[in-house]
């Protein structure tokens, strides 16, 4: 009875532990390593996100971005887990909009639609050769920010 006793609760510490460890990287997307400058008339999305991703691990998250607006996505980690790799892909056909491996993995991109468009981000910590054996099997939160143009009110 005792043994069953100790297996529960060893069993509630270490849920309770990767809960906690998850809890770290909530909003972490608004956090200083994540913000932009010079956003002016700009403001944070709801579609902002935050994840606890293992190094070589993507996470892909699907939003729906608005035609005629300018739109900043910010991707960032914590500090020793730089490189972040993200892709934009089309969620209708899958084609790849754009891939920051071809610019030298800058963590974020300006862009502004024609049309409202469903997009995938794709995104991943990348393991370079110098980090490679430190890192591997090693998790770190993940923030996406996206900030939109805000909507002007018209009267």
């Amino acid at each position: 009875m005792k043994i069953n006793h100790l297996i529960i609760s060893l069993i509630f510490i270490f849920v309770g532990l990767s809960d906690s460890f998850g809890q770290r990287c909530y909003e972490f997307h608004k956090s200083k390593s994540c913000t932009v400058e010079d956003v002016e008339g700009l403001k944070l999305s709801s579609l902002s996100r935050s994840h606890y991703l293992e190094v070589g691990k993507t996470v892909t998250y699907e939003v729906v971005l608005y035609g005629q607006k300018e739109v900043i996505i910010q991707c960032c980690t914590e500090e020793k887990y730089y490189p972040l790799r993200f892709k934009l892909k089309s969620s209708v056909n899958g084609d790849l909009i754009y891939d920051n491996k071809y610019d030298n993995y800058i963590n974020n991109i300006s862009l502004s639609l024609d049309r409202t468009e469903l997009i995938s981000i794709e995104i991943s910590i990348v393991s370079t050769n110098e980090n490679v054996s430190v890192l591997k099997g090693t998790k770190a939160c993940v923030g996406m920010a996206i900030y939109m143009e805000k909507n002007e009110v018209r009267q």
